[in-house]
């Protein structure tokens, strides 16, 4: 037999099952991870590509916000936390579509750096409840691995904003994309050498991002593929 619901026909057995029970689709954590993975793809990639402006910054923003968001989807996670989280992607939003002067523009950069940042924690608390060492693990290290450059950027950035005075020898006025392409390089030690810092603090920063891109590579990826599959000892038991 079938009853109408909201305007559609439903079978009786849908009818009488729970709630819950009818709304069964849900994020797997691998596609939850995975799905992060290519808005912060996309987000980064967008920041390089489109031409400087409102827009650009508005879409690039709004991917990595939404990025924390979908790490966030889970049922278990707390009013609390996603309603401060929205919260935090709202004043990004905000401050990104300001296109003021140079201190606003860096305190945008440092509000997304800092709102990014709560990917990695997010993960982290999440893996530490995973037993084994799966596809959620690897791509949720993967989503942290583009998070370093992403805040990179973005200090880099702020950085520039702040100080007035020009990060690149080579461009004495740069955007957004310049930051992202040139941070993204150094992170992966790529090293075309098109774009360097002018600055001491600049390499400094430069020369922390290709260490840590490094060193991330070779130890937690690394890691985490070499024991793929493989259970790991509850904390709760050491």
């Amino acid at each position: 037999m079938r009853q109408v619901v909201g305007g559609r026909q439903v079978s009786d057995e849908l009818v009488s099952a729970p709630v819950g029970a009818r709304l069964r689709f849900r994020l797997t954590e691998g596609s939850r991870y995975g799905l992060v993975l290519i808005l912060l793809v996309f987000g980064a990639m967008s920041a390089i590509i489109s031409s400087p402006g409102v827009p650009s910054a508005l879409l690039a923003t709004g991917l990595q916000g939404a990025a924390v968001l979908v790490a966030l989807s889970r049922p278990s996670t707390s009013k609390i936390l996603r309603i401060l989280i929205a919260g935090g992607v709202l004043m990004s939003v905000l401050l990104a579509v300001n296109q003021g002067g140079a201190v606003e523009r860096g305190l945008s950069d440092l509000t997304s750096a800092g709102l990014i940042l709560t990917l990695p924690v997010i993960i982290v608390l999440r893996f530490r409840q995973n037993l084994y060492v799966n596809v959620q693990s690897v791509l949720g290290a993967v989503c942290i691995y583009l998070v370093i450059g992403i805040v990179y950027a973005n200090v880099d950035s702020a950085l520039g904003h702040f100080t007035g005075q020009r990060f690149f020898a080579e461009a004495p006025v740069v955007t957004s994309s310049e930051f992202m392409y040139f941070s993204l390089v150094t992170l992966s030690t790529v090293g075309y050498g098109d774009l360097t810092p002018a600055s001491g603090v600049g390499r400094a920063l430069a020369v922390s991002e290709a260490l840590m891109g490094q060193l991330y590579l070779v130890t937690v990826i690394a890691l985490l593929v070499s024991n793929f599959g493989r259970a790991r000892q509850p904390l709760s038991s050491r």
